[in-house]
């Protein structure tokens, strides 16, 4: 399929399914929030709704946390596996059918779905009508990836991660460096505090962001070519994590029987930052306790990505043709998610409805909608084909 590769190897677990479809379907639910966000300016996001709710910026804040952490970590467990599989040629010719493609294809789609919605939403927060003149936010903002940017920073840490295999192998270092590791790696993950150490390097990267916002957490690296050096290395970090623990899957049973020790790790520091932020806007520059909020905010995390791949791994382990169908739906969902999401957001900005009536249908209508289109447009067809590794015959979702 497009992102992962487990159904094809004899080991695969299915949890891993799951556990990647919840982290991009996550994405529609957090962009969801986006438009009722106390205080967000409209460089970060242009919808703004006339009701607005502290609840849904509690929740955009905690899934903003762990999100890509726990897709990028995965995507460098299965990277390892698709490697292994398939050599040096034959993974990179598959990443860029899978990765590259669809990244370009979606993007040029989206920028022209996503500007349209933009305008729209100026002229309907302007009684109908196109102001006269553009917000400077938006006159200042350059092209960006938008939501795909996690497919253009893939193809960044592969090229990372195989660059220091080559290197590894020509000074013949590759077998000493992986060993000791493997063995940090197994001596971290079952220590009960393990990710209070794994956490450490986050938190030192973050601490080090130059007029860090500190509600925004990781930065969003999908406004330049060259990807920022922080952003980067945390999420190459977690990836290189996700690269060691294919050497030793075992490890993923350490990780499911800790799940609510690192659940409780991420919401202690959940909690913290919270605290700390206090009643601050969403774009207010992080300057008290910066070091201790960026403590907190990584074991949040490393602790909440841990437990959540630790809860898929023991509660979802056994094959389901759901989460199957859901897993290979779910990469068509994320990419062509963000017009519809801000389609709808703009549609019900104005109503004098209650938040929640609002949030409930953007997410509903979004859902169905893609769903609908994977299912009768894409499944089946070439596109399906770039995006799962192969065509599905149209048929029935079916029960496990």
């Amino acid at each position: 399929m497009g992102l992962t590769t487990a159904e094809q190897t004899p080991e695969r677990l299915h949890a891993l399914d799951a556990i990647r479809a919840a982290a991009l379907l996550l994405g529609i639910v957090l962009h969801a929030c986006l438009s009722f966000v106390p205080g967000i300016p409209p460089e970060l996001w242009p919808i703004s709704d006339v009701q607005k709710s502290p609840v849904l910026g509690v929740t955009m804040f905690v899934t903003h946390i762990f999100r890509m952490s726990v897709f990028f970590l995965i995507a460098g467990l299965l990277s390892r596996a698709l490697l292994q599989r398939l050599g040096l040629r034959g993974f990179w010719r598959n990443r860029t059918a899978r990765i590259l493609a669809p990244l370009a294809l979606g993007w040029v789609l989206c920028f022209v779905l996503v500007t349209a919605v933009v305008f729209w939403a100026l002229a309907q927060a302007n009684h109908g009508v196109m102001p006269q003149v553009l917000p400077k936010a938006m006159m200042d903002a350059g092209p960006n990836f938008m939501h795909l940017w996690f497919l253009y920073l893939l193809l960044w840490l592969y090229a990372i991660v195989l660059l220091a295999r080559k290197l590894l192998l020509a000074v013949g270092q590759k077998d000493a460096i992986t060993a000791i590791a493997d063995a940090w790696l197994r001596t971290v993950i079952t220590l009960p505090a393990g990710s209070l150490i794994l956490a450490a390097p986050v938190a030192l990267a973050l601490f080090l962001i130059p007029d860090w916002i500190g509600a925004m957490g990781v930065p969003t690296p999908a406004y330049t070519m060259l990807p920022p050096a922080i952003p980067l290395f945390i999420y190459a970090y977690v990836f290189a994590i996700g690269w060691l623990l294919d050497r030793q899957r075992v490890l993923l049973d350490a990780l499911a029987r800790q799940w609510l020790l690192n659940f409780a790790m991420g919401l202690v520091g959940t909690l913290v930052c919270l605290v700390i932020l206090g009643a601050q806007a969403p774009a207010t520059i992080i300057q008290n306790y910066k070091l201790l909020y960026a403590a907190a905010y990584a074991v949040a995390l490393v602790g909440w990505t841990l437990a959540f791949v630790g809860s898929g791994v023991k509660f979802l382990s056994k094959k389901n043709a759901t989460i199957r169908y859901l897993a290979d739906a779910s990469y068509w969902m994320y990419i062509m998610h963000l017009p519809l999401v801000m389609a709808l957001q703009t549609s019900l900005m104005l109503l004098n409805l209650h938040w929640s009536i609002k949030f409930l249908t953007i997410n509903v209508v979004s859902c169905v909608v893609l769903l609908s289109t994977y299912h009768y447009a894409v499944r089946s067809s070439w596109i399906g084909q770039m995006l799962n590794g192969k065509k599905h015959a149209r048929r029935v979702l079916q029960k496990s």
